[in-house]
């Protein structure tokens, strides 16, 4: 690897530190103040005299090294402050969103013993301040505004604007304050305790070091380097998405790290700004890129007959293209061995292929030019993580000409440990192992797992691996075995040029009436692949067969209707009655979970209902985005109940 992606010392200061050595005057921050319309811009060496003044202030309000300090703030160029500011003075921070409830901040503060506590908003503050006298260790919150409510006295309060000058006081004093502080802090100390979302039960606090981030960062820097893109002062992203959320302190990170600009902006405001900010790389979950999809099908819906027509003609160009020519260089995936002279007639098919349709497929990417403009137009890559991307998005967007790096981890591995690069990109998998990175799938028995096509827990081991969850020996000597391994939880199987491809949770077993157990991801996933299915979940306990509860994909099943001739499209809550929507889902879901694809026959689902509204964070959903199966089966009890009389 290049010197450029190699730290003296594996800590955040000196991630900082090097980047900001390197490009001190770039834009590493665009950010609106309330109410404009304008972006402001922070540079690199600005972001460290604010990270160095928080720091310098944090020690004057008695912060010492290891102390566990919380952040309950969304996105914004404030947060990447202060984290630097926590993690540079060998503090731990503790983050999270502020749509937390306060159960959770409750629960996090008390767990994590926080002495201080940054608060992005006055509302954060109302869901604790009934409860604030049961944090026995905090002493000082810190406002990113100033409060509009009383703090009770013991507790002193400051703004972040008042911190920043106490810091900056400090530093007058003593200029290596900061900078003395961040010396000392070492590879193995703790840098961030993540309590991940829990679908029951209490989060569990997930103990990263610092050594972890920064070599990630400068892993996957280095990987996409070899990729044969450089990320330069030149290249900008945009932050919509929670940065107390791994993937997007991931990338946040990168970015930092290589002098690229992140601009901070909203789901609400997200359309606009890529078109002003005009992002070269971009990270975001499938949710967004699946709101892309359907936004691209609406604006379809919306036009005339004649270039409804252009664009599916246009579509189907694209992607009998992008087929044939990963075909071509192999990169199609197969869960079976495929012999030497299969593999040769069916490239050699491609070629043939590919050679009578070229002119079709440049007509199409004209076409295409003003969908690649709803990103920006300037989009070199993207990054989809913290779930698998649908494999029928995935494809357009690759057809269309963006081309989608998945990447596959978890909180516990520092957010990654595979990624499908533009190099060897082949969809509907997660690809290799990133470097030094291992993974390896393991069958129930115990045993590794070499063939295609056969699921098996993923295990991983690296300098990622989380240090184990924070007060809870025994889930992490459960999750973290013996010779560095740590068990995912995740099915996988392998490809036939062993690249990975998700298959669901271990986890979440479904016991049927005969006896016969089973795991319901896997399932979920395959029916997920689906464009006219939005969410799903499947259910059976104690059932003679599967169902599935299934939010429907209303722009594509409305396409669909409208490709049929229809002209009058039901309501959603009118779906159930429709037999030509029944019949589609009967259809898709017959092919889709078949003996073809690897389920055995009691996997099938026999029953299903459509649900008329979407699974929303907060009640069918964890923060981050896992379902609450709990939840949703008392929800929906009575249309569960309804698919089995």
């Amino acid at each position: 690897m290049s010197d450029r992606y190699i730290l003296n010392r594996y800590t955040l200061p000196e991630l900082l530190s090097k980047s900001v050595s390197e490009h001190p005057n770039a834009v590493a921050q665009r950010y609106r103040e309330a109410g404009s319309k304008d972006f402001q811009n922070i540079t690199y060496q600005q972001i460290q005299e604010y990270a160095h003044r928080i720091t310098a202030g944090l020690i004057a309000l008695g912060m010492q090294k290891g102390d566990h300090i919380g952040l309950i703030a969304d996105v914004g160029h404030r947060w990447m402050w202060a984290s630097m500011g926590i993690t540079g003075g060998g503090g731990v921070d503790v983050p999270r969103g502020t749509d937390a409830t306060r159960e959770d901040l409750l629960y996090i503060f008390q767990h994590a013993g926080c002495k201080i506590i940054f608060l992005e908003t006055g509302k954060v503050y109302d869901k604790i301040k009934d409860v604030i006298d049961r944090l026995s260790d905090l002493k000082t919150i810190i406002f990113f505004e100033s409060p509009s409510t009383e703090i009770p006295g013991g507790i002193q309060s400051k703004t972040l604007n008042e911190l920043i000058q106490l810091g900056a006081d400090q530093i007058k004093q003593n200029s290596k304050i900061a900078t003395d502080a961040g010396e000392k802090v070492q590879p193995d100390d703790l840098a961030t305790i993540i309590y991940t979302s829990g679908t029951t039960g209490t989060p569990k606090g997930v103990m990263l070091t610092h050594k972890n981030l920064s070599y990630l960062t400068t892993l996957i820097s280095g990987e996409i380097a070899k990729d044969g893109i450089i990320l330069t002062t030149a290249d900008r992203s945009v932050g919509f998405l929670p940065p107390w959320h791994i993937g997007e302190r991931l990338f946040e990170s990168i970015m930092l790290f290589n002098g690229c600009s992140v601009a901070f902006t909203s789901i609400t405001a997200l359309a606009g700004d890529l078109r002003t900010v005009r992002p070269t790389v971009m990270f975001s979950v499938p949710r967004v890129w699946e709101s892309f999809y359907n936004k691209i099908l609406e604006n379809v819906k919306a036009a005339s007959p004649v270039q409804r027509g252009i664009f599916n003609f246009a579509r189907w160009s694209a992607m009998k293209w992008s087929w044939h020519k990963a075909n071509l260089f192999g990169n199609v995936y197969h869960l079976k061995r495929r012999s030497v002279i299969v593999n040769f007639f069916s490239r050699a098919w491609s070629l043939d292929v590919l050679f009578m349709i070229w002119p079709l497929n440049a007509f199409a990417q004209l076409i295409f030019a003003k969908i690649r403009k709803l990103v920006g137009g300037h989009l070199k890559f993207a990054i989809s993580g913290a779930g698998a991307l649908p494999e029928h998005i995935d494809r357009l967007f690759a057809a269309i000409g963006i081309p989608i790096f998945e990447a596959y981890g978890m909180t516990e591995t520092t957010g990654v440990s595979c990624a499908r690069m533009l190099t060897d990109h082949v969809i509907g998998t997660v690809g290799k192992p990133l470097g030094d990175i291992e993974v390896k799938l393991v069958d129930e028995q115990g045993n590794t797992i070499t063939e295609p096509g056969i699921k098996g827990v993923a295990h991983h081991r690296g300098q990622h691996i989380m240090r184990g969850y924070y007060k809870e020996p025994e889930k992490t000597s459960a999750t973290l075995l013996e010779g560095g391994w740590l068990n995912s939880g995740d099915l996988m199987v392998y490809t036939d040029r062993e690249f990975l491809k998700f298959a669901g949770r271990a986890k979440d077993t479904i016991v049927l009436l005969g006896g016969e157990n089973l795991e319901p991801e896997p399932i979920e996933f395959a029916l997920s692949q689906s464009q006219y299915v939005h969410q799903v979940i499947v259910v059976g306990q104690d059932k003679k067969t599967l169902g599935a509860l299934i939010v429907p994909g209303q722009a594509a099943i409305e396409h669909h209707l409208k490709d049929m001739g229809e002209k009058n499209m039901p309501a959603m809550a009118d779906y159930n009655n429709n037999d030509m929507i029944v019949n589609l889902f009967k259809r898709e879901i017959k092919e889709r979970i078949s003996a073809n694809n690897g389920f055995k026959s009691f996997e099938k689902v026999t029953a299903f209902h459509l649900l008329p509204a979407e699974f929303t964070v907060g009640d069918e959903l964890t923060q981050t985005m896992k379902m609450r199966r709990n939840v949703i089966f008392d929800k929906y009890a009575k249309e569960i109940d309804n698919m089995y009389r």
